[in-house]
């Protein structure tokens, strides 16, 4: 498992095994949409592998606020903890594999079963990593400077499989911008 908190980490891959017996082997299409904005999240996809973009859409155009790869547990995660309508679609960059999963049927499993809190525990953990880094990121002055934070700090399979305009609305600069960025960085 890759980006797992250590202090946890045998714990939540012991825990990780109870979510086979709750949800069902699930696959998505490259541009398929695990979650749309407005909608209320009802499951967790456990990505076991593939890529996925979180965003928002702001005057048309798409503000990606995460980028998921593989054993991530994706879910629209806002609207989960608010239990209200997801402010965010979740979409595929990629075809995805993984476990898809009811959440109602694990929050009752919850009740008699603590090691699903790691789970819960696992998500959150995940979800504040994944927005702590975006925001240290974003925190970098120049358009080079995110890039390099970008390369350094995110997951190989991000890097080197996001494309390209996906990389630059991340990155918070227009795809033209990150282009001429990148062609100065190459010479």
């Amino acid at each position: 498992m890759f980006n797992i908190t250590p202090k946890i980490f045998d714990e939540v891959n012991d825990a990780l095994a109870l979510l086979g017996n709750l949800g069902r082997e699930r696959q998505f299409k490259k541009s398929a949409f695990i979650s749309r904005e407005g909608e209320a999240p009802s499951h967790l996809f456990y990505m076991r592998s593939g890529l996925v973009k979180c965003f928002q859409l702001q005057e048309g155009k798409e503000i990606i606020l995460r980028l998921m790869t593989d054993n991530s547990a994706v879910l629209a995660y806002s609207g989960f903890i608010t239990n209200n309508v997801s402010t965010e679609n979740i979409e595929c960059l990629q075809a995805c594999h993984g476990l898809w999963i009811p959440l109602a049927e694990l929050e009752a499993m919850r009740a008699n079963n603590p090691s699903i809190d790691l789970i819960f525990r696992y998500m959150a953990e995940q979800h504040y990593l994944s927005m702590e880094r975006r925001l240290m990121m974003l925190h970098h002055r120049s358009s080079q400077e995110r890039y390099r934070y970008f390369c350094k700090h995110m997951e190989p399979k991000i890097v080197e499989q996001t494309p390209l305009h996906c990389v630059a609305s991340y990155l918070g600069i227009t795809p033209e911008s990150f282009s001429r960025m990148k062609r100065k960085l190459i010479k």
